[in-house]
């Protein structure tokens, strides 16, 4: 099954029905797929003792296609009445069990909602990033207090208002997770018609390396041509949409899947499209020569889970090749977890994909998780919270949080496990041009360049960087030794609990 296979099984309409919220033995808040459990086939014989009757085969499929009769393969069983019941009792009799957890993409709001910051202006009237210098352009933080003033987290409260995380067990205010209590999906794009664009040569200079960084994005597909596929509009482009179409096609990859605008035909734009066609125009825009191919693995109502992803990734790095055909990997979505242990389906992927192709060089004592063939980039999420998100929260992964004009974005996730940072607030990038559609109202201001914001879109920034510090390098090298250099330098400038800043955009 294909990824637009996999995806259409999720439908074109609002996710409500399709996620269920709870919460785990702590009090905390996960998104599920109802009735889905995610186990090994040799738990198949307990489970049906646990529910009364036989699983059929039909109820049942392998998460990853390649997978042999074995009975510590995954699977995904469907049609269960309590599937966290069944997978608590599964572990208990030391199986592997879990929930199909579902993941949202990380552009403001979070479609389960953490609301408008109230103590602060919505972040899409902050002015862009791109306006701010650099960190690398001020004096070394080391002769002044703190970075920016802000008071030392160990004893004061972290920056931007965040609570100490030293005050409790985990200090979050509201409790971590309080935004399930919203059970609707949005209904409208939180994605702004642009009031400026570039003009011709603001992209970076083409990189001349003879192998170009490959970067795959797991999203809601690409627009190359910025308009959208169903168009019948036989006037040409604007400028600036055709300066958008040049940009994608020098770079987006031609077998990459569609992004729809209007999935569900109401001819209003649906809330998620472009997310993906947007991340291709940041790594093109950043990362001019990078191949960039984009995959379909989100709704165009923001939505995923856990077995989808992993099908998506373990599709893509198939077995039996000597060399990874992508050096990076970047995903703009995040959820929560069960007991915030990490999803399985996921888990599995990463950590095959990786060992594929490690050598006896990848087990040394000085190499450190993400000097790897293959890296991994993930946005942290826009919850205000410090609860590991995922796929972020993965140690070889490089989460990455927001920044806004004067530091922490007021939305972003937060924490010791987020390990970069990087604009999040009112980036502007490719989207579709629907000035000629006969979409309704809120849809003809787009002409082919929006402003978003969320961490969604400080992820491809990362991602971007790190291709485009690669293709530079002379030495050249793996790609996990260059976000390494990137990052983790002593002498970079950091911010408590958001990890080293990375001010590109």
């Amino acid at each position: 099954m294909n990824s637009l296979d996999r995806t259409a099984e999720l439908g074109t309409d609002p996710w409500d029905t399709r996620v269920q919220f709870v919460t785990d033995a702590h009090g905390r808040a996960i998104a599920y797929r109802p009735h889905q459990l995610i186990t090994t086939r040799s738990a198949l014989g307990l489970i049906a003792k646990a529910i009364g009757r036989a699983i059929t085969d039909e109820s049942w499929s392998p998460v990853f296609p390649a997978a042999e009769q074995d009975g510590e393969s995954l699977i995904l069983v469907r049609g269960l009445p309590n599937p966290l019941e069944i997978a608590a009792r599964l572990r208990s009799k030391q199986f592997v069990a879990g929930p199909n957890h579902v993941f949202f993409a990380a552009a403001v709001p979070n479609p389960v909602s953490f609301p408008n910051p109230v103590s602060v202006p919505n972040p899409v009237k902050f002015p862009n990033p791109v306006s701010f210098p650099t960190p690398v352009s001020v004096p070394n933080p080391v002769s002044f207090p703190n970075p920016v003033s802000f008071p030392n987290p160990v004893s004061f409260p972290n920056p931007v208002s965040f609570p100490n995380a030293y005050s409790g067990a985990c200090g979050c205010q509201p409790s971590c997770g309080a935004w399930s209590t919203r059970l609707q999906s949005a209904r409208r794009t939180t994605a702004v018609a642009a009031t400026h664009v570039p003009t011709e040569g603001f992209e970076r200079v083409k990189s001349t390396s003879s192998k170009p960084c490959r970067v795959l994005v797991v999203d809601t597909g690409v627009e190359p041509s910025v308009r959208p596929a169903t168009s019948q509009a036989a006037t040409p482009m604007c400028d600036s949409a055709q300066l958008a179409t040049d940009l994608l096609t020098s770079t987006v990859q031609p077998n990459c899947d569609a992004d729809p605008w209007d999935a569900d035909t109401n001819r209003l734009l649906d809330p998620f499209s472009g997310h993906g066609t947007f991340i291709a125009g940041i790594i093109a825009r950043l990362a001019p020569g990078a191949q960039v191919t984009v995959e379909r693995g989100l709704s165009s109502y923001g939505d995923t889970d856990d077995v989808l992803i992993a099908k998506s990734l373990m599709d893509h790095f198939p077995a039996g090749a000597a060399d990874p055909p992508f050096d990076i990997v970047s995903l703009s979505f995040s959820g929560f977890c069960d007991d915030d242990d990490p999803p399985i389906a996921l888990s599995e992927a990463i950590a095959t994909i990786r060992s594929r192709y490690r050598t006896s060089d990848d087990y040394g004592p000085s190499n450190n998780v993400i000097h790897e063939r293959v890296v991994f980039v993930a946005a942290a999420g826009n919850d205000a919270s410090c609860r590991p998100t995922w796929p972020a929260a993965f140690e070889s992964v490089i989460s990455v949080g927001a920044l806004g004009p004067n530091g922490p974005a007021p939305f972003t996730n937060y924490g010791p496990w987020v390990q970069a940072c990087a604009p999040g607030v009112d980036i502007l990038s490719t989207f579709f041009d629907l000035s000629q559609e006969s979409a309704r109202e809120d849809n003809r201001d787009f002409e082919g360049w929006a402003l978003w914001s969320g961490t969604s879109f400080s992820a491809p920034i990362v991602a971007a960087e790190i291709a485009w510090e690669w293709m530079a390098s002379v030495a050249g090298g793996r790609v996990g030794a260059t976000a390494a250099w990137l990052l983790e330098r002593d002498s970079l400038f950091r911010f408590p609990w958001l990890g080293t800043v990375v001010n590109v955009s």
